[in-house]
């Protein structure tokens, strides 16, 4: 019966919040090595983002500059922890589907 609960919780869980699934992956010119965002409603010009850097393995808030979507997407941002200018390559030319 406690399994039962455990799994009905968690299947609530994940149907009223699916951006939790949801993290995307992109390359980091600037570094060469790869990010990972997690909140992907927010990746519009003039947002502040999280993302998770690989290169140092912790996380980094990032103002997004701009989003260029021809062809691949490419963010440009500045990065509040480093204090540097960053351009990122995500992995797909479009933005995952946003929740309705």
């Amino acid at each position: 019966m406690k399994r039962i609960s455990v799994i009905i919780c968690m299947m609530s869980v994940l149907m009223f919040f699916p951006s939790f699934l949801f993290a995307w992956d992109g390359y980091d010119h600037n570094t060469g090595n790869y990010i990972e965002i997690e909140n992907i409603d927010s990746l519009v010009p003039g947002n502040d983002v999280e993302i998770y850097d690989y290169s140092d393995e912790s996380y980094h808030v990032v103002y997004i500059i701009s989003v260029d979507r021809n062809g691949a997407l490419i963010l440009e941002v500045f990065d509040y922890t480093t204090g540097d200018y960053r351009t990122f390559e995500m992995m797909t030319g479009e933005l995952p589907q946003k929740r309705t």
